[in-house]
């Protein structure tokens, strides 16, 4: 049951070629939606989207009651036969770097399933899951894109072009006022008929900035999004804004997640940290401390005789020694160590993620053929999660939809 033509949305909306792109940003708020499929004598010639009329039409401070729609449809329309797996459907998403497809039965088009769909189809299919909370780093959009309040619309379209971003954080004398978005320019500007160059962004601004704890996982971060009808919300550590997430943020998570097949670059044998530091059982942690200032490290382990019986980090030291008073000149590392938290080589850096959290640690050691043979950090999952997911797998929302 995992056929596109069970999740995709059958009720077709299109717009005639000749149509000036304010009615068709019109017929767009009316329906609450963010594409229309353009006809042009009877064929669909490509879709409409909210990012064609801010980065094409308002960025250039086009008219849009003299600005027909074809002159902003330049792609043709990308469709996958309904009987094709939402898996397929997003596959062929990213191929494309698009965020519409076309669904179509007997090559006659029967239905639309957007990134939103794919979304929603994945949050229910394993929302009863259990979910790590902290995920969210990995997948937030930062640093993000702000601007001031005061500025104009026109100021914000043409960062959003330049930038190839969906969405601005809007601020006011340096606190967040809310988010700009694309969807918000087409339904609350361009619809109504408003001057790009004169209208402020604080006037456009019409919803509570919905936020979230970074500690929070993505399914809680999505349920939230759904709850509040809203495509971003607000990342937060503390009163602090640390990131920005987006509806394509969690049709590329749970992609990853769920989907994702493990190639050898993902396995954690590619980022280990070959070269451990070891120290004895009987060493001290004054001077297992001065090991890791003089290496620049974090982490120790540890071993009697030939075996590794346990590992060391600055957390522990900090936690263990100084928040209970220890001498760390007369206390040995054996009285503060933890025990091996292992996995094999060929596991997956996701699989990594999931056991640090499982195991409340930010190292493991990872073995091949039941020998250590490495050790991974939480920052190493860091730079793989930011560079695979943000730079390699993230869909740019550009002028292909």
């Amino acid at each position: 049951m995992d056929e596109i033509k069970y999740f995709m949305e059958e009720s077709i909306s299109t717009v005639d070629s000749n149509t000036t792109v304010k009615a068709a940003a019109e017929k767009m708020r009316e329906n609450s939606i963010s594409s229309l499929l353009v006809d042009i004598g009877g064929k669909y010639s490509g879709f409409l989207t909210d990012v064609d009329i801010t980065r094409k039409l308002v960025a250039k401070n086009l008219d849009p009651e003299k600005t027909m729609v074809s002159s902003l449809v330049s792609n043709p329309v990308i469709s996958i036969d309904s009987n094709s797996t939402m898996a397929d459907a997003y596959g062929c998403m990213k191929e494309k770097n698009i965020r519409h497809l076309a669904i179509t039965e007997d090559e006659n088009i029967i239905g639309i399933l957007s990134i939103k769909d794919f979304a929603n189809y994945y949050h229910n299919k394993h929302t009863h899951e259990n979910q790590e909370k902290g995920d969210i780093q990995y997948y937030m959009q930062s640093p993000i894109s702000n601007i001031e309040s005061y500025e104009t619309i026109l100021v914000a379209a043409k960062k959003m072009a330049e930038k190839k971003i969906g969405a601005l954080l809007v601020t006011e004398m340096g606190k967040a006022k809310g988010i700009l978005s694309e969807s918000l320019i087409t339904m609350d500007i361009v619809a109504k008929g408003l001057d790009f160059s004169k209208t402020k962004i604080s006037s456009a601004l019409n919803r509570q900035v919905i936020t979230i704890d970074l500690g929070q996982s993505m399914n809680q971060a999505y349920q939230l999004m759904r709850e509040n009808n809203v495509r971003h919300l607000l990342v937060t550590r503390g009163k602090k804004i640390s990131g920005m997430l987006s509806i394509k943020d969690f049709a590329n998570y749970y992609d990853f997640k769920f989907c994702k097949k493990i190639n050898e670059e993902d396995k954690v044998k590619v980022y280990m940290q070959e070269n451990l530091e070891a120290i004895p059982e009987t060493m001290t942690v004054l001077e297992a401390s001065e090991i890791m200032k003089e290496k620049g490290i974090g982490s120790l382990i540890v071993k009697n005789s030939e075996e590794f019986t346990g590992i060391v980090t600055e957390e522990d030291f900090t936690r263990r020694v100084i928040g209970n008073r220890l001498n760390p000149d007369k206390t040995t590392v054996s009285k503060v160590m933890r025990s091996l938290c292992k996995m094999d080589e060929n596991r997956s850096m996701d699989d990594a993620l999931t056991l640090m959290h499982k195991n409340d640690t930010k190292y493991i050691i990872v073995t091949s053929e039941a020998k250590v043979a490495g050790i991974i950090s939480l920052k190493d999952l860091t730079i793989y999660f930011k560079h695979k997911y943000i730079h390699a797998d993230n869909m740019e929302e550009n002028n292909n939809d």
